[in-house]
């Protein structure tokens, strides 16, 4: 596939996608909420959902409730397949493995275990032990069945979803979210009470990081009633080039995978998503960001805060370079009638889901059709 193109959904998702591939610019500013699903089966209106993630073909989509449910969606057919409660031991943080019938996440109850499902038989493979507070953040490796976990106890565990043990254990200070590169060599730690995020050699982890990058002076320019409590998300682009920092409140720090210079902050949010930052005490339901690449790692989407839209930055000038160290707008708005707490856009197809207390999924309107002569 070219780059920069995706395979696009068509405008009904209850039909199977298309084989058609457009390049993302060409329907980034086109997309629409098409079909909304809720939280849970609950009556209850107080439920929200915490976490979505596709799976690695984007045929499925895996969200997290604070109803103690985890639900399975089915992209091409446009519909929800499976539920399967975890009322004993809550859900954060669903990740599908490699394996699309297998989800890990967290728990909110009970114990801080990880815990590998099985969707087929909705039974529980496997445990991992070991984090004695709050997981705040679960990163499964692109290119092997390594994952990492981050806790409010202060530790980034190392694991293998062969093996019930951890593999390895580093103790920071206050190391609440973490990434893996497209390669998989490089993992980046953000310590959010330092205003620094650490890049590590994934092979030697149990090694001094590589690079620091000191986020500090930026905060005192973009972000100074917030600085070091508010951040939410940490994401590579898929070419690796750069890497995202997203915080609660007020926008987002697009920073040089390399050396760590910020290339941009993305401006323009109207205000908090309403979730609860890693280090939150305020009792506001969980959440992963509301922000996000697309693939061809040329736009960020994500919420505006208590705004009923979603927000299109576009890099193409900070790529080129004629953009350091500046707030960057928005370029684009899409109309959404409610709120964007949550939000992922697929690998594989021109396709997005958001979410709140709904699960929405967004396609790109139709391109017009050739007249016939």
């Amino acid at each position: 596939m070219a780059e920069g193109q995706q395979q696009t959904a068509v405008s009904q998702p209850t039909a199977q996608a298309t084989q058609q591939s457009q390049k993302i610019p060409d329907v980034i500013r086109g997309y629409r909420p098409c079909k909304s699903f809720k939280s849970s089966k609950s009556e209850s209106t107080s439920n929200y959902t915490t976490s979505l993630d596709f799976d690695d073909q984007g045929d499925f989509v895996v969200a997290a409730g604070d109803d103690e449910t985890i639900q399975i969606f089915d992209v091409k057919e446009g519909k929800s397949t499976k539920s399967v409660p975890s009322k004993k031991y809550g859900v954060h943080l669903a990740r599908f493995t490699h394996h699309s019938r297998q989800v890990l996440h967290a728990s909110t109850k009970v114990d801080h275990s990880l815990r590998l499902l099985d969707l087929h038989n909705e039974g529980y493979v496997r445990y991992f032990s070991g984090h004695t507070d709050k997981v705040t953040s679960l990163a499964v490796s692109p290119g092997s069945d390594a994952f990492i976990s981050c806790s409010k106890d202060d530790t980034v565990t190392v694991w293998d979803l062969s093996s019930r043990n951890p593999q390895g254990k580093l103790k920071l200070a206050t190391p609440y979210l973490v990434a893996f590169d497209p390669s998989a060599s490089v993992i980046a730690i953000a310590s959010q009470s330092t205003s620094s995020v650490l890049l590590y050699d994934f092979r030697n982890y149990d090694k001094a990081p590589f690079s620091t990058f000191d986020l500090a002076p930026f905060e005192e320019i973009y972000t100074p009633s917030t600085r070091g409590r508010a951040w939410t998300k940490l994401e590579f682009s898929n070419d690796g080039k750069f890497l995202m920092v997203g915080t609660d409140y007020h926008g987002h720090y697009i920073l040089d995978a390399f050396d760590g210079t910020v290339k941009a902050f993305l401006t323009g949010k109207s205000g908090p998503t309403g979730r609860a930052a890693p280090v939150s005490t305020t009792g506001k339901p969980l959440g992963q960001g509301d922000a996000c690449f697309t693939p061809d790692g040329r736009f960020v989407i994500g919420g505006n805060g208590e705004q009923q839209d979603v927000l299109v930055w576009d890099l193409n000038e900070v790529r080129e370079g004629r953009h350091d160290n500046a707030a960057l707008q928005p370029t684009a708005r899409l109309p959404h009638r409610g709120r964007t707490a949550l939000i992922e856009y697929n690998p594989r197809f021109n396709m997005i889901a958001s979410a709140d207390k709904d699960i929405v999924f967004w396609l790109p309107d139709e391109p017009p059709r050739p007249s016939d002569k």
